[in-house]
């Protein structure tokens, strides 16, 4: 059984996710982080999902994976997901979802839940050129460092 935490309004999702014998599903209508940390602590979550509409989402995941290190996050979104947003939560998102995804939510969740990430491909490709940037870089610092030696 998956435990699954939805922090939306979203029906579609909530209906799809309901449909799933193997999730349990809590939607929780808190109106403050505290309320939200306090009443997603009763279900222990192994997904917790949220909106991105929601003030400083991806900050507020990065929260959440602090007090629940054990559950992934998915956010959806309505817009495309940026390295920035990904950057904000502390690294934490395992899934972006957008409104054109919505009806993927459940194999989402799976996917999330065995250890895989669900982004974009594009966002992928982004963290790729942030990763090799620094690794350039690292390796432009350490050559420096090896010509002052020499």
């Amino acid at each position: 059984m998956i435990n699954v935490v939805l922090i939306s309004n979203d029906k579609t999702v909530q209906q799809r996710l309901a449909a799933q014998t193997d999730l349990q599903l809590t939607v929780l209508q808190a109106t403050t982080v505290d309320e939200t940390v306090r009443l997603a602590k009763q279900h222990s979550p192994d997904i917790i999902i949220s909106e991105q509409n929601m003030e400083n989402s991806d900050i507020f995941c990065h929260f959440l994976s602090k007090t629940f290190p054990s559950a992934k996050n998915i956010i959806l979104v309505e817009d495309f997901p940026t390295f920035t947003m990904l950057q904000n939560s502390g690294f934490k998102v395992r899934g972006y979802l957008t409104a054109e995804q919505k009806h993927l939510i459940v194999k989402a969740v799976r996917v999330v839940h065995d250890g895989e990430a669900w982004l974009p491909r594009k966002l992928v490709a982004e963290m790729l050129d942030h990763y090799a940037f620094i690794h350039s870089e690292l390796a432009n610092e350490k050559s420096a460092k090896l010509n002052v030696i020499s």
